[in-house]
């Protein structure tokens, strides 16, 4: 996302043979989908191995959970056992974006026919809490992330449109919700993730149009802009670690259509890249040790899944599965404290959420 002399062909058999030895490698576990469903998606793992995402009936070459169909969130169990979540009352699609170290969910709700939807938490002891949305809104709202005290962050539409950051906490047994504002001069912001020093990034769009956004950082009530590359227009932030690094992507000139990037804890943007031929990239996920999940495209087109460390780069993780295993692994969403990664990638002429263990 250089061009190096080629080596003599016994140095490179020697190099090759070298990083397949020190490669890691995974087997992959198909995680099925729900019943009455035919595509599943992983959105995250927690350090115990419960795996979340949503099962819906999207056929390729549509991602599953992106459109207004039906979905039911799920939670998988360590034992492999996959749980329906259920939607609200009279709701009819919902996912799961984050499960935490507690085993609670939290996501959406929502009415495919009306529009309208909710954040939502499914605890651990069972059940759905609707968190509501903000007053004078249309209904709307989504929960994003959710910490390990169990601060929850999302999003929800004010009075005037516009979209609004908002924090729920709970009191008691009650959860309220806390209208954070929005980034100055961008009226739609919607957060992706918290860590747990309570700094949220995501997404701030300058206009309604959707076609002018930037990565934030909400750290202390304050909001810091996150640019784009050089002679980049865009950006946006999928995840931020505990030391306040955020994983995203940008525009460039060279990637008009988004790379993978991280800022840095002092805002300090970095190019990670793409895939070698791939010509966009991004990233959902990056750890408190610097590894960064997510998909770039390859020739041809299609997006592959990868895992990039400041040691290894960006490497493809359909090389580090069995040849034989069928899979083609589109994109890496979460990897765990024991190695383990969730995504979603195609099987058999479905999409499935699959779990790679090291």
């Amino acid at each position: 996302m250089n061009t190096k002399k080629k080596p003599t062909t016994c140095l490179f058999l020697t190099l090759l043979f070298t990083a397949a030895a020190a490669a890691q490698t995974y087997t992959v576990t198909d995680l099925g989908t729900l019943s009455g469903f035919s595509s599943s998606l992983a959105y995250d793992n927690n350090s115990s191995g419960q795996i979340t995402g949503c099962s819906d009936n999207s056929i390729l070459p549509t991602v599953p959970c992106t459109t207004n169909i039906p979905a039911d969130a799920f939670l998988r169990s360590t034992s492999g056992v996959m749980q329906d979540l259920k939607n609200l009352p009279g709701f009819d699609s919902g996912a799961g974006y984050v499960v935490n170290d507690s085993g609670d969910v939290v996501g959406y709700s929502a009415n495919t026919q009306t529009g309208v939807t909710h954040g939502v938490l499914w605890p651990q002891s069972g059940g759905i809490i609707d968190l509501g949305t903000l007053p004078g809104g249309n209904g709307y709202s989504v929960a994003d992330a959710i910490t390990s005290k169990g601060v929850i962050v999302g999003e929800s539409v004010v009075s005037n449109g516009d979209v609004h950051a908002v924090l729920w906490t709970k009191s008691g047994g009650t959860y309220h919700i806390h209208d954070e504002g929005h980034v100055p001069k961008a009226p739609y912001t919607y957060p992706y993730d918290i860590n747990e020093n309570l700094q949220v990034t995501g997404i701030a769009y300058f206009n309604q149009a959707g076609t002018r956004y930037h990565a934030f950082l909400w750290s202390n009530s304050r909001w810091q802009d996150r640019t784009p590359l050089p002679g980049g227009k865009n950006s946006y932030g999928s995840w931020i670690n505990n030391s306040g690094v955020i994983a995203g992507a940008s525009t460039s000139a060279k990637y008009p259509n988004g790379v993978t990037v991280y800022w840095d804890a002092t805002g300090k943007i970095h190019l990670v890249g793409t895939l070698p031929g791939g010509d966009a990239s991004y990233a959902g996920f990056i750890t408190d040790s610097g590894e960064i999940l997510g998909q770039s495209t390859v020739p041809g087109g299609d997006n592959h899944a990868f895992i990039w460390t400041k040691k290894k780069r960006m490497q493809d993780l359909n090389n580090l599965i069995p040849k034989n295993s069928g899979w083609v692994l589109h994109h890496a969403a979460s990897v765990n404290t024991a190695g383990q990664i969730v995504g979603y990638g195609t099987i058999n002429g479905e999409d499935h959420g699959f779990l790679l263990t090291p």
